[in-house]
């Protein structure tokens, strides 16, 4: 009996927070529900409805923004694509049936033919498709014609699924008024058969307006935009919907199609711009609550719509008893779950959870850990990390990343790799790209070109990896800045200290060679004297002779090959004519010398490199070329000093030189040099069509 009393006691106190939580819970609930009129549930769902209009028409403006941003991106690819290729006008000319894209009304004309790369533009599909690989969207090369501007070459795609190869602007299009007064055009525009977001830029060829280059995507991304909008809830039957300024619906719920089939209900958006209040609809017989919005931009409406029924069909009194009824019953049935249930399985329970919550803490706190030492290594790495997906776009760096480019955290998250990217290397950037995905890790040398345009060499290693439970790419790259630094410090040292050693053993040479002189003076010294015979006079000047010959040798050739004398004496300027001089009168080669700027102030160090190199060009040129002339142009500007070497010789293929480790010792010699002290170097060369070096320090 105590046992049971005990039991009973038990279930009774395992029942009083339930109890008591319970009746608080009705009892705040049914004062609130009290407390709400019908006035404010209305004010509520008004509120809530022009929330919601203005959610949608900020997707939109979002929308607009983002293809804007995208379009002027795109152009500047799409110039450099073009622009990097030969293009040229034939006078042979092409019959083209020209449609107008407004009027669809047609005529036949006559159009020089348009090439690109040797190849005609008109019909290709070259171009648009290469574009598309690397961005996406839509381009077009138009070309100019008396009546507007004609499409010669595009992916866009007309009503029946071809392409819109023959279709023009017309010159009364604000697109075509632009690009005639040799503008770019950005923004909105029809293209063919629906609306865009575009980029119009004029091509020039020989200083006259000659055509167009566009990219584009469409304005609205509906099927995007109406899951999302799918997404918006408002009541139970409540729904937004989207038409543009000829009743079109653009966005629209599967259900109460009739509502938005009512061109009254437009009309008076319409008219209204803001519409906010009650409309009958007479085509379902029923009474609305409507919110809505003009967005200029699109020239749309966008608005909400729910029945006033659903707001006020259930009176205060009927919630009331609903709520408590409720209430009641679901405290019975706990009560007897309760009152049913032996106080071992509640303590089993009870246990069990405790048992739970204490693994799950621990796992919880493991997993923070884990978490928290990731990312400490993450930010805390001395190389710049990045996390994109597989269209390049980026969806995670680290500290390291922001500090070098000079964005945000936020900022990088918005963009993707190409953004990063010097307009050069989007090709290449696409090339490793599909290295990464097809071989799974790939490294490669690159570059970034920061918030403030600075170029920065990098060495990225990248690999595909699962994030989030989706494929993506980790790319650590390395900033080569502070490594190049450091290696033009050490050479440029090991230059020095081998320039001094020079010096030093020619100065030791000099001096070796003093004690000979002096010895020859003696010799003549004793000449001069009456003393001895004619035979030892012989002898004395034979002697004086051989020493003589052997000092002017020994000194021309250890001091002028160690230590070109003139640049210290007179500037590297004068040095290098002289140079050229000398190689002139051996008649195997005409040299010409020109210099601009060049001061013999200029850093030693530099002076003497620049010797080392020029006269190591020569002596290849005249070695290796078979040339008949060469020129070396010298110039400096307010920073920079630019070395421009050419020859007429037979001229070779400088990546296999370069590459060939038995062959290219002097070129190699050069870029080491030139190097050393932060400098840059071009070499264009063909077989049979000369040498070019470009140098810029």
């Amino acid at each position: 009996m105590q046992k049971k009393y005990i039991n009973l006691s038990l279930k009774l106190k395992l029942f009083y927070p339930v109890l008591i939580a319970l009746s608080v819970a009705i009892t705040v609930f049914a004062i609130l529900i009290i407390g709400v009129s019908r006035n404010s549930i209305y004010k509520v769902a008004e509120n809530d409805m022009q929330l919601q209009v203005k959610t949608i028409k900020k997707m939109f403006e979002r929308e607009r923004q983002l293809k804007l941003k995208k379009v002027e991106t795109d152009l500047k690819v799409a110039n450099h694509l073009f622009y990097e290729k030969k293009f040229e006008i034939s006078d042979k000319k092409i019959e083209i049936v020209a449609t107008n894209q407004f009027s669809l009304e047609k005529y036949n004309t006559s159009v020089k033919r348009f090439i690109l790369n040797g190849k005609q533009i008109y019909l290709s599909n070259d171009f648009p498709n290469q574009s598309f690989k690397l961005f996406g969207g839509t381009t077009t090369i138009f070309q100019k014609i008396d009546s507007g501007y004609l499409r010669i070459s595009t992916n866009v795609l007309k009503d029946d699924g071809s392409v819109a190869v023959g279709t023009y602007i017309p010159n009364s299009s604000i697109v075509a008024k632009t690009i005639n007064n040799n503008e770019t055009y950005y923004g909105r525009a029809f293209v063919v058969n629906d609306w865009y977001i575009t980029a119009y830029e004029p091509i020039i060829y020989k200083n006259e307006l000659v055509g167009a280059l566009y990219v584009g995507g469409k304005e609205k991304d509906i099927e995007k935009l109406e899951k999302v909008l799918e997404s918006l809830k408002l009541a139970k039957t409540g729904f937004p919907f989207v038409f543009d300024s000829e009743f079109n619906l653009i966005m629209q719920p599967r259900q109460n199609i009739n509502l938005i089939k009512d061109t009254s209900l437009m009309n008076k958006i319409a008219v209204q711009k803001q519409f906010n209040g009650v409309f009958f609809s007479e085509e379902n017989n029923t009474e609305y609550i409507i919110a809505s919005d003009y967005y200029e931009e699109f020239d749309i409406y966008i608005a909400t719509a729910v029945p006033s029924k659903e707001l006020t069909h259930t009176s205060v009194k009927t919630i009331i008893i609903n709520t408590i009824i409720i209430g009641f019953i679901l405290l019975a049935l706990i009560t007897i779950l309760i009152l049913s249930t032996t106080s071992r399985r509640v303590y089993r329970l009870l246990n069990a959870i405790k048992l739970s919550n204490v693994k799950l803490k621990s796992t919880k706190e493991a997993l923070k850990q884990s978490e928290e030492n990731f990312e400490t290594i993450f930010q805390s790495s001395s190389d710049e990390i990045f996390v994109s997906d597989m269209q390049a776009n980026i969806i995670e760096a680290n500290n390291q990343a922001t500090e070098l480019l000079g964005y945000t955290h936020e900022e990088l998250l918005q963009m993707n790799f190409l953004d990063l990217k010097p307009l050069k290397q989007a090709e290449q950037f696409l090339l490793n790209r599909e290295t990464i995905m097809t071989k799974g890790s790939h490294m490669f040398d690159s570059e970034y070109i920061t918030k403030s345009g600075e170029i920065v060499p990098v060495e990225i290693n990248s690999r595909v990896i699962e994030f989030n439970g989706e494929r993506v790419i980790l790319s650590i790259s390395r900033n080569l800045l502070k490594r190049k630094e450091m290696e033009r410090k050490v050479l440029s040292a090991v230059i020095q200290t081998e320039e001094k050693e020079r010096e030093r053993f020619s100065k030791d040479m000099h001096d070796g060679i003093g004690p000979l002189l002096s010895t020859v003076k003696l010799y003549v010294n004793e000449l001069g004297t009456s003393d001895i015979g004619e035979t030892e006079k012989v002898e004395f000047v034979n002697q004086v002779n051989k020493m003589l010959d052997d000092a002017v040798a020994s000194i021309r050739e250890i001091s002028n090959n160690l230590m070109p004398r003139a640049i210290h004496e007179y500037g590297i300027i004068k040095a290098l004519d002289a140079f050229c001089k000398k190689v002139n009168q051996t008649g195997k080669i005409h040299v010409e010398f020109d210099s601009v700027g060049i001061e013999a102030t200029l850093d030693k160090n530099v002076q003497l490199i620049l010797f080392r190199v020029i006269s190591e060009l020569l002596t290849n040129t005249i070695k290796h070329a078979r040339a008949e002339n060469a020129h070396v142009k010298l110039h400096k500007s307010d920073d920079s000093i630019s070395l421009i070497f050419t020859d007429d010789g037979i001229g070779f293929n400088s990546k296999d030189v370069m590459e060939n480790k038995n062959t290219g010792i002097g070129l190699k010699s050069i870029v080491s040099r030139i190097k050393s002290i932060n400098g840059s170097i071009e070499i264009i060369s063909k077989e049979g069509e000369g040498f070019k070096i470009i140098i810029e320090i």
